[in-house]
């Protein structure tokens, strides 16, 4: 499989064991620690999906995923908004942000990756 995913957060932890559970699961992972690298690494390597924290420094989560789905050249790509945000109303706004689903943080990282397979099953 080499299937590209993106998992932009600013937190090296949630970072690691995302990518580390995603990898084992045989997709290939791209880093990004804030939004504007997140839209950088988009452009660059066209994923399959992208997990998007919306609380990251330099351009937030919910600016970023409004320009990603601004551009042409990767409107497409799906985004997952990816948060400690769990307030009633949040995922309302993440989906009014771009954001195509919506996972809660503290999150199970086997439940990250079933959540993934299953959209990009779909897809």
């Amino acid at each position: 499989m080499n299937v590209k995913i993106l998992v932009a957060d600013d937190d090296y932890d949630n970072r690691t064991i995302i990518k580390q559970v995603l990898e084992a699961a045989g997709y290939q992972v791209f880093e990004a620690v804030n939004g504007l690298e997140a839209i950088e690494t988009a452009l660059a390597q066209t994923p399959a999906l992208i997990l998007m924290d919306l609380s990251m420094p330099k351009l937030n989560g919910w600016e970023a995923a409004k320009r990603i789905k601004q551009t042409p050249q990767i409107a497409g790509i799906p985004i997952f908004a990816f948060t400690a945000h769990a307030l009633t109303g949040d995922d309302v706004k993440a989906k009014a942000a771009g954001c195509d689903d919506y996972i809660s943080k503290p999150c199970v990282p086997r439940e990250v990756l079933q959540k993934v397979r299953d959209y990009l099953m779909k897809e």
